[in-house]
């Protein structure tokens, strides 16, 4: 009896895979024929179930981009970048979307130590910077298993020594991870989907008019109140504009 019971939870888990693959590989085929239309809307439905995987949003990015929709294509490009930075075709596909847009900001210069940081910490995905926390810890208790149980002074030394190399290195990948889960988890950046949008001085229709800015640029939203967020850009311009102008990367 017991056997008839795994049998069918092992079909049934080889269904439901067998199931969740199946539109996965018709977006796949559609991608490949150059049916890109027809991509966009398999790729939608397969993300609409709560898959999420860097392929599904670069073939996505792609196939927005082959279609000539500019702004759809640099938001999954950016989604495709969160769950896989170090990938150098989502960073190069991206760089192609981005000559499109018509806003060219400049990027306000940071320290050079905070910007050597964030690159150290974006070269690998949050997975990764969990795995090696958890090998540096491990690491760490052997390191202090010799400084505890040797009875060699050089041994004890070197244990002690490694063993605070490994837990310090521990405690800062660990720190990258839950900085990378973050940002994937609550994400602050969106993209203007709107053809032209006007940004306000106050989060009203008739509040100063400060600046224009057209789909497919990146900004920073920093606040929310009602309909109507407060965006930041690169070169350090704020203002308001409404929800619905934006999608939320």
């Amino acid at each position: 009896m017991k056997k008839l019971l795994y049998i069918l939870i092992a079909l049934l888990v080889v269904s439901a895979a067998q199931a969740q693959d199946n539109p996965i590989r018709e977006a796949n085929e559609f991608y490949q024929k150059g049916e890109y239309e027809k991509a966009i809307k398999s790729y939608e439905f397969v993300l609409e179930t709560h898959i999420e995987a860097p392929e599904i949003y670069f073939n996505l990015a792609n196939s927005y981009y082959k279609t000539g929709e500019i702004a759809p294509a640099i938001l999954n490009y950016e989604r495709a970048k969160l769950l896989s930075p170090e990938d150098e075709d989502i960073q190069y596909n991206l760089k192609m979307a981005q000559a499109h847009v018509l806003d060219k900001l400049e990027v306000l210069p940071e320290l050079f130590v905070k910007r050597w940081v964030s690159g150290i910490r974006n070269a690998v995905s949050a997975d990764l910077w969990s795995y090696l926390s958890i090998g540096l810890f491990f690491l760490c208790l052997l390191f202090a298993c010799f400084y505890l149980y040797s009875n060699k002074v050089g041994l004890k030394k070197l244990g002690f020594f490694f063993a605070g190399v490994c837990l310090l290195l521990s405690v800062l990948s660990y720190s990258f991870a839950s900085i990378k889960t973050d940002e994937i988890t609550n994400r602050e950046y969106a993209i203007i989907f709107s053809p032209s949008v006007t940004i306000k001085g106050s989060p009203d229709v008739s509040g100063t008019e400060l600046f224009l800015l057209h789909e497919g640029t990146k900004v920073k939203v920093t606040e929310q109140l009602g309909d109507w967020l407060n965006i930041q850009l690169s070169d350090g311009n704020k203002g308001w504009l409404k929800k619905e102008d934006v999608e939320m990367i």
